[in-house]
């Protein structure tokens, strides 16, 4: 067990010194400020465009519209915090266990984070303690526990006992393995297994864009998937194209693409490189498969049908399935439970909306315009954090 905050003690003190702490009620005051503060420490670690982003989604206006949204969805109810809530953060996102803990700080509860042993020190880790040491926030520090363990300790039991929510970020073997461990008869449970995400473009579309139209759009579409290197579940790992002119767009996009990661000055991992490589000659052989392109920076998989294992296949880094439909609506015969978010480019509402009607099975929690799908919403997987993180007292 490392524990990294509180800085001084053990996790067994501070596991019964937060058992003592009494729940925020919903939006405190002392939240909000922290959040505040939060946002300005994240803001500043210019370098990082993820936790940037964090601090952002952090700021003070954002907040307050989840404030004043929640006034309005519980103003004739009674609700309380649901009491501690343990997060069990991934290892390939590393910023995605703030949004959850913020939100459960912002719904009243204490929070116990089991961040992953790969994280343990980095300037985002680094900056919440910082913020956290402040005498001002004092009381949101008596509410946090941040530690790591391994999967040999029995830590995970001796919290599940007793907590009221788990948060389970991360594969499914993890989630399977960490189900193995019972929680307390009252508490409940979120999971955010492995998801797959894709984009879908209207060629007839992308095909009129001027050339500083088409610049904005790679921007956006290279922070969708470069961010986190693909590996998000919610980055677009398949490309759907539908329209007239698929062929013309392509050309245009890719070409201009590749151009775009170059100016970025990207950095090329040579695993990542060999893995794209030995993944498309992989695919190359399968029936589905019309055409594989391996260029510097990104692979591109042509694909007649999308089969469900192709999903498990994708090694991310810049590796791209794209498949050819006459509508949206045609992706109905592709889409399963896994797949979590449709980023799009020129398709308006109705279309929209055609295919979620369509879609008979559990795939697609959200559906966002290409440069979105990185940003956190506190529905997700569609759950509800904030209903999730708290309970309802009936008075009659």
């Amino acid at each position: 067990m490392k524990l990294f905050w509180p800085t001084m003690g053990t996790f067994e003190q501070a596991f019964e010194n937060l058992a003592k702490e009494i729940p925020f009620e919903p939006f405190d005051a002392q939240v909000l400020a922290f959040a505040h503060s939060l946002s300005k420490k994240l803001l500043t670690i210019r370098h990082l465009p993820e936790v940037v982003a964090l601090g952002f989604w952090l700021r003070k206006a954002h907040i307050q519209e989840m404030k004043e949204a929640w006034k309005v969805n519980t103003s004739s109810k009674v609700i309380k915090a649901r009491g501690t809530v343990f997060h069990i953060a991934p290892s390939n996102v590393d910023t995605i266990f703030i949004y959850s803990w913020i939100l459960s700080l912002l719904a009243g509860n204490r929070n116990i984070i089991r961040i992953s042993s790969k994280d343990q020190s980095n300037e985002l880790l680094d900056a919440i303690i910082e913020v956290l040491s402040r005498p001002e926030f004092e009381s949101i520090g008596n509410r946090t526990i941040i530690c790591t363990y391994s999967h040999e300790e029995n830590y995970t039991e001796m919290i599940s006992s007793s907590c009221q929510t788990r948060v389970i970020w991360g594969g499914d073997e993890t989630i399977r393995r960490i189900r193995q461990v019972p929680l307390a008869p009252m508490a409940n449970e979120l999971a955010f297994p492995d998801r797959f995400s894709l984009a879908a473009f209207n060629s007839d579309v992308v095909v009129q864009l001027d050339n500083q139209e088409l610049s904005q759009l790679l921007e956006k579409f290279y922070n969708d998937v470069f961010w986190f290197n693909q590996m998000a579940c919610s980055s677009p790992r398949l490309i759907v194209w539908t329209g007239e002119n698929k062929e013309k767009a392509k050309n245009r996009f890719w070409s201009a693409f590749e151009k775009t990661i170059q100016s970025k000055q990207f950095e090329l991992m040579a695993a990542s490189q060999v893995s794209k490589l030995t993944t498309s000659l992989w695919m190359a052989s399968e029936a589905e498969v019309e055409s594989v392109q391996h260029l510097t920076y990104f692979s591109r998989v042509q694909m007649t049908d999308f089969p469900k294992d192709a999903r498990e296949r994708h090694c991310g880094g810049g590796l791209f399935f794209e498949y050819d439909a006459n509508s949206l609506r045609d992706l109905v015969s592709i889409i399963i439970d896994k797949d979590q978010t449709l980023s799009y480019f020129g398709y308006e509402k109705k279309d929209l909306l055609s295919l979620v009607q369509a879609v008979s099975s559990r795939g697609i929690d959200q559906i966002v315009p290409i440069g979105q799908a990185l940003d956190f919403h506190q529905v997700w997987d569609g759950q509800n954090f904030l209903t999730s993180f708290t309970r309802e007292v009936v008075i009659n």
